[in-house]
């Protein structure tokens, strides 16, 4: 019935009223749909535009924006790393607000990255990383290494734990073997690192960072000296960053405090493992080992017929210029080279020494390589790799890619996590489907049976039935646990779906519908000789489509969305749903990938109804016509 008559319709209090009407029937639709827009906005982000709260995220359409998300991304957890190579004086990534002044075109800068690739085809792995530290970031790194990982082990990850020793259950559970180096660490040998390192010659030049010695030396500097004032005043130099003071592959010629800083770092804080003694340090050695291990001859015996070795005598041993990695030789030398080797027998071998000596091979002298690279050095020790210019003309030059890679990063993320991570998508059609297919066989059997039969007892059933609402599901969930337990059941389907069964509620609804069901169809099928089945297959079922749907709805909703009877009835990993996985997911991730897995845990459901939506709108109603 209409508010107003058709002549009413003309008049302006009527258009006022339902103007008022439309306004606010679209600020509730506004406010029911912005924040799953929020939602949706937020599952394309990663933690430094998280908070933004932007339903599109300013990065699709702003290059800075996608500038600052791509650095966060790219270093990660070392941001001092990241001040070092570009030379920001900002305090975190957040505070980038434009774009670098950078031409990709500038046939120097071409000239440059060029000659940088060609040297690093040259040098160790060692001196290099694909991704720096952050335990919860996925980087394209990690989903390229798994890949490879799953074409080299044709998709087995058997193959991968009997050949390791190890007990993963899938590709992207294997952490790529990066690390920094500390003052005694040796180079890791191990047969993961070294697959590791195989499948990093596989990645461009742009997905590694040189590891610049000069970096660790200037965050030594900041924590040991204090601020740029107070380094200029201990040097008496004139620095305009902390960035622009180099560490030198060679011990200072001048004796003074910048000596003095360099012998203390290098004896205490430079990696040994790139370090070359020049010099000959033999003698001086074997009076070492003899006055520390006094019968040092018994020591290499007893070693050797140990360990099978044939590690020479005091008589014979040399001194190594660099790093053993064996153990027994180890300690010794590290002890020796910090407190018996000279300074000035220090070499440094360093990412940035070795570019040096690159380039004086190609170029000659620093005059050509100025004009060759379109730089000023005045100095050789003054230069760098191109480290900025390699990030920088990746990002002008794959913004697009850039910008998909992040669009679509967290749902491949959970949609590798929810398919592939065990059975979870297995389990979760299992159990929605025994409990939908369960609800509406137990169900409209019980429905029909009160309904058809009238008996005297109906009313008391209905009761207890509707009682069953009276307590939250929480109350009944540890005597079905206890029931589960004792039968057995524990970790099994059943043990999913039978505790839910039936539903009281859902039984109610039923003979409610039933009821209004025209009577005189059952007399008609009766005389015409039809039993109680068939007239509930054929003449209930078809007639009440509509409530149906809507059970199996509330069925599927009830099933798929469970977490807590899942979590609690089935403890083994194996036997976990969707939403026990997504659960962990969201503990072990960034809220954006939480969102994202929300996002596509809500398809479904919204899916489902959208496929019903008819025959649930039918079934809002219950007939009341015969």
């Amino acid at each position: 019935m209409p508010l107003f008559g058709p002549v009413e319709h003309r008049n302006i209090g009527a258009r006022t009223w339902y103007t008022f009407i439309y306004v606010v029937l679209t600020l509730g639709s506004v406010t029911m749909v912005y924040p799953f827009l929020l939602m949706l906005g937020s599952s394309v982000t990663t933690e430094i535009d998280f908070e933004d709260w932007r339903v599109i995220p300013a990065y699709l359409t702003d290059d800075t924006a996608l500038f600052r998300k791509w650095m966060d991304d790219r270093y990660g957890d070392a941001f001092s790393i990241a001040k070092r190579v570009h030379r920001l004086s900002i305090s975190t990534f957040r505070d980038i607000d434009t774009l670098p002044d950078f031409d990709v075109c500038d046939t120097h800068i071409q000239r440059r990255l060029t000659d940088w690739h060609d040297c690093a085809a040259t040098l160790s792995d060692e001196y290099f990383v694909a991704f720096h530290r952050d335990l919860r970031r996925v980087r394209p790194t990690h989903r390229k290494f798994e890949r490879w990982l799953s074409a080299r082990y044709q998709g087995d990850i058997r193959k991968f734990n009997e050949e390791f020793f190890t007990a993963y259950v899938r590709f992207n559970e294997i952490t790529p073997v990066e690390y920094y180096y500390s003052h005694k660490t040796r180079p890791d040998r191990s047969p993961l690192r070294q697959l590791y390192l195989e499948f990093r010659k596989s990645l461009p030049l742009e997905d590694l960072m040189p590891v610049l010695a000069s970096y660790g030396f200037q965050d030594y500097l900041e924590r040991h000296v204090g601020t740029l004032k107070d380094m200029n005043e201990l040097f008496g130099t004139q620095y305009n960053a902390v960035a622009e003071i180099l560490l030198p592959t060679e011990r200072p010629r001048e004796p003074g405090a910048w000596r003095d800083t360099w012998d203390t770092y290098v004896q205490k804080r430079f990696p040994l493992a790139f370090l070359r003694i020049e010099g000959n340090f033999d003698a001086a050695y074997r009076e070492f080992l003899a006055q520390v291990h006094g019968d040092y001859d018994s020591r290499v015996r007893s070693y050797n017929a140990e360990h099978g070795t044939t590690f020479p005598l005091l008589a014979e041993t040399r001194f190594s210029p660099v790093m053993p990695e064996n153990d027994f030789e180890f300690a010794d030398w590290v002890a020796f080279v910090d407190k018996q080797v000279p300074p000035e027998a220090k070499k440094l071998v360093t990412p940035e020494g070795l570019w040096r000596d690159w380039l004086k091979r190609k170029y000659g002298d620093l005059e050509s390589v100025n004009r060759a690279h379109g730089t000023a050095w005045r100095t050789w020790d003054e230069v760098l790799p191109p480290a900025a210019e390699v990030d920088l003309a990746y990002f002008f030059n794959n913004r697009s890619h850039i910008r998909k890679e992040f669009f679509l990063r967290n749902y491949r993320y959970v949609l590798d996590y929810m398919v592939f991570h065990g059975r979870a998508a297995w389990n979760t059609l299992v159990l929605v489907t025994m409990t939908v297919l369960g609800h509406l066989t137990v169900q409209p059997l019980a429905a029909y049976g009160l309904s058809r039969f009238r008996l005297r007892y109906s009313h008391q059933i209905l009761l207890i039935l509707l009682a069953t609402m009276a307590f939250p599901p929480t109350v009944a969930m540890i005597p079905n646990f206890l029931l589960i337990r004792e039968l057995g059941l524990l970790n099994t389907y059943w043990a999913l779906v039978l505790p839910g069964l039936a539903s009281g509620m859902g039984i109610f609804l039923l003979k409610g519908y039933f009821d209004s069901l025209p009577r005189e169809l059952y007399e008609a099928a009766m005389m015409d000789g039809a039993g109680e089945l068939r007239m509930f297959t054929q003449i209930t079922l078809p007639l009440s489509k509509p409530i149906l749907a809507v059970l199996a709805l509330g069925s599927f909703s009830a099933a798929y969305g469970g977490f807590m009877w899942a979590f609690l009835i089935c403890q083994d990993p194996k036997m976990w749903t969707m939403m026990v996985f997504l659960w962990q997911l969201g503990r072990e991730t960034y809220p954006s990938v939480w969102m994202a897995s929300l996002v596509i845990a809500a398809l479904p459901t919204l899916l489902v109804f959208i496929f019903c939506q008819k025959i649930i709108l039918r079934g809002i109603i219950v007939p009341t016509e015969k």
